[in-house]
């Protein structure tokens, strides 16, 4: 499939930037303002020093878009605070959705932010997030093409089916701050103990007993930016 991407956004310096409710309506604001002309949201969850969006629509449009709304939060948020500077840490990270059962596993990942941070209970208790479109079917943000495919897919895509791994399957290393880089270690140990089971019979883990060469492979498959699990196996089964 093609099309779909996560895109995320985070305060420079890890800063809340969306730390009061006003400071997200202005957001939500602004993406309203601009949705229309040139992306589809699927969905988005709003936290106090990032915000993640599932976006479906050309690249460069996405970038656009992305652009209009961070330079009107911008200007809204040095104005609010008496600032100048930076507010967004970097240019926005976007990553291609490479299947349709890895868009659920996302638009769920996305939809379960308030509940890991342990604000909420469910995901449809949070206000600022698209959770409580779908839950109680009000159109604002999500695009009404998101409404009819989810109902479409739900069936084939429940919570209940993807969630159970999905710790396992979507953790996000780009969620995890810079200096924390022994736990971004363990996810990737994790990963590989995981495929290490479920894969006895793969040749390249005849090196599995040699700490440097498998050191050596690691380097050579692994990339911080990379988005999930799924993705870190399939450079594994293609070295």
């Amino acid at each position: 499939m093609s099309g779909f991407y996560h895109v995320i956004i985070r305060g420079i310096n890890q800063e809340d930037i969306f730390e009061t409710n006003r400071d997200k309506e202005k957001i939500i604001k602004y993406m309203k303002d601009k949705k229309e002309d040139y992306v589809e949201i699927f969905a988005f969850c709003i936290m106090k020093n990032h915000l993640h969006l599932l976006l479906r629509g050309d690249l460069k449009q996405i970038s656009l878009f992305m652009k209009m709304i961070e330079t009107s939060y911008a200007l809204y948020y040095n104005r609010k605070r008496k600032r100048s500077g930076y507010v967004f840490q970097n240019r926005f990270k976007s990553f291609p959705i490479e299947d349709k059962e890895y868009l659920w596993h996302c638009w769920h990942y996305i939809h379960l932010n308030p509940v890991k941070a342990k604000i909420v209970q469910t995901p449809e208790q949070y206000y600022y997030s698209s959770a409580r479109e779908y839950r109680l079917g009000r159109k604002g943000l999500v695009n009404l093409t998101a409404f009819e495919e989810y109902q479409k897919d739900k069936i084939y895509y429940p919570v209940s089916k993807l969630t159970h791994n999905l710790e396992q399957s979507m953790v996000y290393i780009d969620d995890l701050d810079d200096e924390k880089e022994k736990q971004k270690q363990q996810i990737m140990k994790r990963w590989v103990k995981s495929y290490l089971k479920n894969h006895p019979e793969s040749n390249i883990w005849e090196l599995k007993n040699l700490p440097v060469e498998k050191e050596k492979l690691i380097e050579e498959v692994w990339d911080m930016n990379i988005m999930s699990r799924k993705e870190f196996v399939r450079r594994l089964e293609q070295f």
